[in-house]
């Protein structure tokens, strides 16, 4: 019984890329319990404005975040789950960098603003980096 448990396990050593994988796995896992608890600071969750899309969406960035961190370590997911939910969090990532910065963020800014509007663009941008990264294998 003990050989096959150890047959599952991945021999996981921690690299850059291992690491920026289980950190942008845990970013969607946050992001999606906002959703699922109908936390609306997220751009993307207000523009929904529907608590029943708003959970889908939850449920949906949870499961991508933990299908991105689990094949790290364990053997036999399907690689096509895997991949489908890297393309999945790219999507959604680019729908909040849109809702968030464009739809939302550049409502009533001024020249005061304009340097916080863009540290957080910026922010946003350096995650959808991080995220094509980690989700480049898929393409």
């Amino acid at each position: 019984m003990a050989k096959n448990t150890k047959s599952l396990v991945k021999d996981a050593r921690l690299s850059g890329d291992l690491l920026l994988r289980i950190l942008v796995g845990l970013l969607f896992i946050c992001i999606g319990v906002q959703g699922l608890l109908g936390n609306t600071s997220n751009g993307l969750f207000r523009a929904l404005d529907n608590e029943v899309l708003e959970i889908i969406l939850g449920i949906l960035l949870l499961i991508c975040g933990v299908l991105l961190i689990i094949p790290s370590f364990l053997k036999g997911i399907n690689s096509v789950y895997v991949k489908w939910s890297m393309i999945a969090i790219l999507i959604v990532w680019v729908l909040a960098i849109i809702m968030t910065d464009f739809v939302y963020g550049l409502k009533g800014v001024n020249g005061e603003e304009w340097f916080t509007w863009l540290e957080d663009f910026v922010t946003h941008l350096l995650v959808l980096a991080c995220v094509y990264k980690v989700s480049s294998s898929a393409f």
